[in-house]
């Protein structure tokens, strides 16, 4: 068979095409060519590339494993004081869950990157004030305000986390994009290990009721609650000492379903006016449109987080833009119903926080589709990074809002 490397040996592009294409016969050719043209160092790069492989992994990360077994066992510590204390589950597990969960995530970052002295006086500040709102704020199951409140303190934490995360880089768009990327792969691990944890459970009390023991209570009790507490900080060690950082499915499942969802949503926005559906009076139509735009950005936003590494094709490009077009019509509408039952119905706590999550979303999705059609014309991968990057405070900004200023607005109803 010709050598078909001494015949493009003096063309780096070629021979890289061809050691893609062809690998068997890349490595009979190579050892070939060596002994005909022995003094080439073109040749002697590709064959220490070939025979190049990664040094075994010899020891397992016994610092990083004993700092998320410690993490765990004090978060499941935190996670089980009413069982211990006069505290009700149903006052305490909605306010500090999210906080002992985030807060030994921030711990793992804060040992783990070796953060500077001002940055854990930030971070400790950050978290003490979140104990501090959740203690103070009244005991209303039903209030608005406070349930807003509660769900948006994660958003307020998870800013707090970004700091940990990014360290001294928390100003830079490229590292603000990476603590992104994380999310998403935390979201997908911690799905695995929770779904491997429901399969083992089953497994395990099903195999001790064989021998007539009952350990259902027990077992839920604690380990399945040690088990839950667990997962973020497990999902996080895997993607960060295990992965080295280098995982992108969360990318690549964003890329996969974001065809799926403009088809979804094109057949939606069609079969909408066929039916003569009105979000004006319809609520749980209008909680669909923003689900709806909640998703959107998600797919958009992992999709670009990770087109540094994983070059994102025209297509893909394409598909982005048409969903993230298609969806803002949609919202459009879903926007214009929202004011109107703001004034037709009155202010409340519920429609001011819907109306301003749909707002910023709205915005940044504008952003994000303004950039990509500069980026179309003029590629320059920087555009998009920044979109996402430079918007991210404004979402902090307005968890802080609801979660401090929403309440006495409202006088905490």
């Amino acid at each position: 068979m010709k050598n078909k490397i001494i015949d493009h040996i003096d063309n780096p592009e070629k021979l890289e095409e061809l050691y893609q294409q062809q690998k068997t016969h890349f490595t009979t050719w190579l050892t070939d060519a060596i002994q005909e043209v022995p003094d080439s160092e073109t040749l002697k790069v590709w064959n220490a590339r070939i025979k190049y492989s990664s040094p075994p992994v010899t020891r397992v990360d016994t610092k990083g494993l004993v700092l998320v077994i410690a993490l765990s066992l004090l978060s499941f510590i935190l996670a089980k004081l009413p069982s211990f204390m006069p505290v009700s589950e149903d006052w305490f597990y909605p306010r500090f869950i999210p906080i002992i969960l985030l807060s030994a995530l921030m711990t793992y970052f804060i040992i783990r990157n070796s953060i500077h002295t001002l940055q854990m006086i930030f971070v400790a500040a950050g978290v003490c004030f979140a104990l501090i709102v959740m203690i103070l704020l009244p005991d209303k199951e039903t209030a608005a305000t406070i349930i807003m409140a509660q769900i948006h303190m994660p958003l307020f934490l998870l800013s707090i986390l970004a700091i940990t995360f990014m360290s001294s880089h928390w100003k830079n768009s490229e590292y603000r994009l990476k603590f992104i990327r994380y999310l998403g792969e935390l979201i997908i691990y911690g799905t695995i290990i929770l779904l491997g944890g429901m399969v083992l459970t089953s497994l395990t009390i099903g195999l001790f009721s064989l021998i007539g023991l009952s350990i259902d209570q027990w077992y839920m009790e604690y380990i399945v609650v040690l088990g839950l507490v667990a997962t973020p900080l497990v999902a996080t060690y895997l993607y960060d000492k295990v992965l080295k950082q280098s995982s992108s499915i969360a990318t690549l499942i964003a890329n996969t379903f974001s065809p799926l969802f403009l088809l979804t949503v094109i057949c939606y926005l069609i079969a909408m006016f066929y039916a003569q559906k009105s979000p004006y009076s319809d609520r749980n139509f209008l909680i669909t449109f923003n689900g709806l735009l909640l998703l959107v950005w998600g797919i958009t936003v992992f999709s670009i987080a990770g087109k540094n590494e994983n070059q994102e094709s025209k297509i893909v490009s394409f598909v982005n833009i048409a969903l993230i077009s298609t969806t803002l019509i949609i919202n459009a509408i879903a926007l214009s119903a929202i004011l109107f039952r703001l004034f037709e119905y009155g202010i409340t706590p519920n429609r001011v926080v819907v109306t301003g999550s749909n707002l910023l979303i709205f915005s940044h999705l504008t952003i994000i589709l303004l950039a990509y059609l500069k980026e179309m014309k003029d590629p320059q991968p920087q555009l998009l990074i920044n979109a996402i990057a430079q918007f991210l405070p404004i979402y902090t900004g307005w968890s802080f809002f609801v979660i401090t200023v929403l309440p006495f607005l409202f006088g905490f109803q």
